[in-house]
């Protein structure tokens, strides 16, 4: 009885030790070229950096894909966050990096980028999309196929970023039909409104997403969320608004891996 009550505690530890939590998500910047098409105009990047980079520092994700931004930021990003980068992927430095890539034949606009990283050990893919409205489905179909053929030992696997297509579409559906959405497995939820803004909460606050974290299967999906972080900026009435952090909300799961 003692040797089987030792073999189910050695089990147990040696369980816990395997399974590996993970603070992954999913950011739309918004680049410094097409701010200035949003809400009144004055949502600048020189604005809103610093309160970016103090969310994220905050939350203290273990990978982070980025997505609708110029280079200079995404340094700018890293940097100030005390981040690695395999591209638009940012990652915890307590994390390691075996190689990354992007994924090629992608429709002219669209970007898939994908690493293979590490956590005390235990390894998974992550690739972050940014597609166009107009190519959404196609290059859905592309991911699926390069994500197969990338991640070959079959490990635990992330899809993150802008679909550029909501959640009824088939490029959705097609994307799900490969990936878990976290969104629809965690058991605690905190998403409010869809996941664009487009710097105005007050006349943008529908229920559409189009910024997704998702998980290959086997993936334990613990909580999802949004986040509502924002500043406030004196106006020249005296007045204060409060201003979002970009057009889209951040989108974050935390979840267990196999």
């Amino acid at each position: 009885m003692k040797r089987t009550l030792s073999y189910i505690i050695i089990s147990m530890i040696a369980f816990c030790a395997a399974a590996q939590d993970l603070y992954i998500g999913s950011f739309y910047v918004t680049s410094t070229n097409d701010e200035s098409s949003f809400g009144d105009g004055n949502d600048k990047w020189t604005s809103r950096r610093t309160h970016i980079y103090n969310m994220f520092k905050f939350e203290l994700p273990d990978v982070l894909g980025l997505q609708g931004l110029t280079s200079a930021q995404l340094s700018q990003m890293r940097i100030n966050m005390g981040y690695n980068g395999a591209g638009d992927i940012l990652y915890n430095k307590s994390l390691e990096l075996d190689t990354c890539g992007t994924v090629t034949d992608m429709p002219e606009g669209n970007t898939c980028s994908w690493a293979r990283l590490k956590k005390d050990g235990t390894a998974f893919y992550v690739f972050n999309f940014c597609f166009t409205p107009d190519s959404a489905l196609v290059s859905t179909m592309r991911l699926r196929t390069a994500a197969g053929e990338i991640n070959t030992e079959n490990l635990p696997s992330f899809a993150v970023g802008y679909l550029g297509a909501k959640q009824t579409t088939t490029a959705y559906s097609r994307l799900t039909a490969k990936f878990i959405d976290c969104y629809t497995k965690a058991t605690i939820k905190s998403a409010e409104f869809g996941t664009i803004n487009n710097f105005d909460l007050e006349n943008n606050h529908g229920t559409d997403r189009y910024d997704f974290v998702m998980a290959s299967a086997g993936i334990s999906v613990k909580a999802y969320g949004q986040l509502q972080y924002g500043y406030f900026t004196l106006e020249a009435d005296n007045s204060h608004k409060r201003r979002q952090l970009s057009t889209h909300f951040p989108v974050m799961a935390k979840v267990t891996l196999p």
